[in-house]
């Protein structure tokens, strides 16, 4: 008999063939992208650039979820509606996260160089504010929760316990941003959106909380100038106790939490 959902090696596999086939699909519009700088046509790039990242993600999910009903039923879980309080206990959530990596481990990597094409690549986005948010904002957030909390996150869960699905899908959400700084802290964003995922199995909920925390960024990437960003974060224990305050709170809400599978699986 076929044992449901899949086993760690695989999901591994898998975001290895998501990252390949990003690099494969991704050929053609770097062909164009060369055609249209040629032509003189460069200030359009970076909208092609995100509609092509829009078009490789869809083709990518596409692939995947016909992999997955060849074998067994697969299903979106996007159509359970969040609440308001559910809602606002995400942002208590990512607030206590903020509060408590900040204070801990963010102190730490703070002192660790960031890698000059992460900076780069940033840069790069940040030309221009709607292509910035279109990418940080919008397509992250939907696109990523699509694969990794409701196509690995999902099919883990079926083979083993919460612990170990939320733990190993959030190693591989850190893995993918392929840098220090962001991994770490992917990291830990993919345990509180595993956990919430697990708990209400809402799609939509883990899109708002990826959003709120990409946007928070992208705020500050905007907004802060560059004699902000050399500034030393130091401890503050107010603010450590307040995130582990936000952060018993914010569990405490989702852990209570009664499983909604009837109402959250959609037709997609």
């Amino acid at each position: 008999m076929q044992k449901k959902g899949i086993s760690i090696l695989r999901a591994l596999g898998i975001a290895a063939m998501i990252f390949l086939l990003q690099i494969i699909l991704s050929i053609p519009f770097q062909v164009i992208n060369v055609i249209l700088l040629e032509l003189g046509f460069s200030k359009i790039l970076l909208y092609i650039n995100v509609a092509s990242d829009i078009l490789i993600n869809i083709v990518i999910i596409f692939i995947f979820v016909k992999i997955f009903r060849r074998n067994q039923e697969f299903k979106f879980k996007v159509k359970y509606k969040p609440s308001i309080k559910e809602c606002l206990c995400v942002l208590l959530f990512l607030g206590a996260h903020l509060l408590i990596f900040s204070n801990t481990i963010g102190i730490l990597i703070e002192k660790i160089e960031v890698s000059k094409w992460v900076v780069e690549a940033f840069d790069k986005i940040l030309i221009d504010p709607v292509i910035a948010f279109m990418s940080l904002c919008v397509t992250a957030p939907v696109f990523e929760e699509l694969i990794y909390r409701g196509i690995i996150l999902e099919k883990l869960s079926k083979r083993y316990n919460m612990g170990v699905s939320i733990v190993v899908s959030a190693v591989i959400f850190g893995l993918i941003h392929a840098n220090l700084h962001q991994g770490v802290n992917a990291f830990f964003i993919g345990l509180i959106l595993g956990f919430i995922y697990i708990k209400t199995n809402s799609l939509l909920l883990c899109m708002f909380g990826h959003f709120a925390n990409n946007f928070l960024g992208f705020i500050s990437f905007m907004v802060v100038s560059d004699n902000v960003t050399d500034t030393v974060l130091e401890f503050s224990m107010a603010q450590f106790v307040l995130g582990i305050i936000l952060l018993i709170v914010s569990y405490r809400f989702f852990n209570a939490r009664e499983d909604v599978l009837e109402l959250s699986v959609s037709d997609v």
